[in-house]
């Protein structure tokens, strides 16, 4: 399990890596990255970005379930926050502004983070939905049965009944079937980047960043409502931690795009 999900992250880190620089070149090429090149950012961002992202991942996914301590819990948002705090901070001491570097981000943060969903899902890690037991929709008739509803090996949340000595695959038959989460989310984040990457050419400084906030925050809202995930009572709603970090980037690519319209609307 381990080695799977460690051979998916260094993917994801490997698919940032090169579209990170990527733009940083082709900024580089419009006169928007001040003095910098490339290679004087890559090495110190996948160093330090990632470190602290691992720890962002760690103490975000243990505030949300103290059981889940180390690689067996890892939060995507606490990486994210903590990871994009030290990238506009190094970025910042090279003389790229914020709008700029945070453009620069987006595209490679939605791949990296379809990668590792996939690697999620591939390592069966407990990054899964609730029980479906619903009958597959006729108008989804063309899914494989196991994307609709997936018995996950390590599932030991949805186990079924339980008999004593079972041992083998005819266990794994007695896990009950959940959504797929993982595999929607790979699935979905990869087309979101492909969407980013088409309209990285045509945006203003920092609406890129304003579209990957609230496309990544309405995916991740809603896949919420069918993952298996701690909730928390506030008022009359009954809500997890990422859905309301993901109310928090909706309302960042709001802000935003408010922001970046009225200044544009101004210099007119």
């Amino acid at each position: 399990m381990i080695a799977t999900f460690g051979f998916f992250l260094v993917l994801a880190f490997a698919a940032a890596y090169f579209t990170f620089r990527s733009e940083y070149k082709r900024k580089e090429r419009e006169g928007l990255a001040g003095s910098t090149h490339p290679y004087q950012l890559m090495d110190p961002l996948l160093l330090y970005c990632g470190l602290s992202g691992f720890a962002g991942a760690i103490v975000f996914a243990f505030f949300e379930d103290p059981r889940h301590i180390g690689f067996n819990g890892l939060n995507f948002y606490g990486a994210l926050i903590t990871g994009t705090l030290v990238y506009l901070y190094i970025n910042h001491r090279y003389g790229i502004r914020p709008a700029i570097a945070a453009d620069i981000g987006s595209p490679g943060m939605m791949l990296a983070y379809a990668v590792g969903r996939m690697g999620c899902h591939l390592a069966g890690d407990g990054d899964w939905g609730i029980v479906n037991e619903n009958p597959r929709p006729s108008w989804l008739h063309w899914l494989p049965d196991w994307a609709w509803a997936y018995r996950y090996p390590h599932n030991s949340i949805h186990k079924g009944s339980y008999i004593p000595g079972c041992t083998g695959n005819y266990c794994t038959e007695l896990i009950n079937p959940v959504y797929p989460t993982p595999l929607y989310e790979s699935i979905i984040c990869f087309l979101l980047f492909l969407l980013l990457w088409k309209f990285r050419r045509t945006q203003k400084p920092g609406q890129l960043f304003a579209i990957f906030a609230l496309l990544n925050g309405v995916e991740r809202f809603l896949i919420e409502f069918i993952r298996i995930t701690p909730r928390y009572t506030i008022g009359q709603w009954n809500i997890s931690q990422a859905q309301l970090l993901a109310l928090g980037w909706i309302a960042a690519g709001l802000l935003t795009i408010l922001f970046s319209t009225r200044k544009i609307s101004l210099q007119n």
